[in-house]
């Protein structure tokens, strides 16, 4: 969708639009900010909210058995490059997080933010999951990029930032049936498997 409504002329207009039109969008879905254009993330379905879940679940009590100063939500909005993105599952530096609250930010920046996931579909976002926002995540500064594939089968593509380069570069890729063990920005280990049990 690159159509925003703007509430205060009651009238339709075209863009380049702003931060401030993307704030006036409807609450009901998902909303990006991309070079002026407002872009309507559509629903994905069940198997991606499950497998959204299931990871932000999984890192939130690494998180609380390590006791890390980091918090764990999604969606969530980043600022980047081209505008606001909004990845499915976030981790942010806690005293981040805290400053963002404090100061009613209206998104996080790239640099607080220690890994950042995306859950590929195949009938909405995988190219710009696997193509658009990498390369704009990267130049944010966001350390870690996750791409979750449900199909064939689950898999998680883990990439970090290469020193200096504002890249990534991948580093692992496991398949269900297989544990992806980390060390950032958490330990965790989990089988890609799991994202969709029930």
């Amino acid at each position: 969708m690159s159509v925003a409504y703007d509430d205060r002329e009651h009238s339709y207009r075209h863009g380049p639009y702003t931060i401030a039109d993307l704030d006036r969008m409807p609450r009901d879905a998902r909303y990006e900010l991309v070079d002026g254009w407002i872009v309507l993330s559509p629903w994905l379905g069940i198997r991606h909210d499950h497998a959204v879940r299931h990871l932000r679940t999984r890192l939130e009590t690494a998180v609380t058995c390590a006791g890390a100063d980091l918090y764990v939500n999604g969606p969530v909005d980043v600022f980047t490059s081209t505008g606001i993105r909004v990845p499915d599952v976030a981790v942010v530096d806690g005293k981040a997080a805290r400053r963002a609250v404090e100061r009613d930010e209206r998104a996080y920046q790239g640099v607080d933010l220690l890994l950042v996931v995306e859950v590929v579909s195949r009938n909405g976002s995988e190219r710009t999951d696997r193509y658009e926002k990498p390369s704009e995540y990267a130049k944010t500064g966001i350390a870690q990029y996750w791409v979750v594939d449900l199909e064939p089968k689950p898999n998680i593509t883990v990439w970090t930032l290469a020193p200096g380069h504002g890249v990534y570069r991948r580093v692992d890729r496991v398949f269900a049936g297989n544990l992806l063990e980390v060390r950032a920005p958490v330990e965790l280990a989990i089988d890609p498997a799991g994202l969709l049990s029930v």
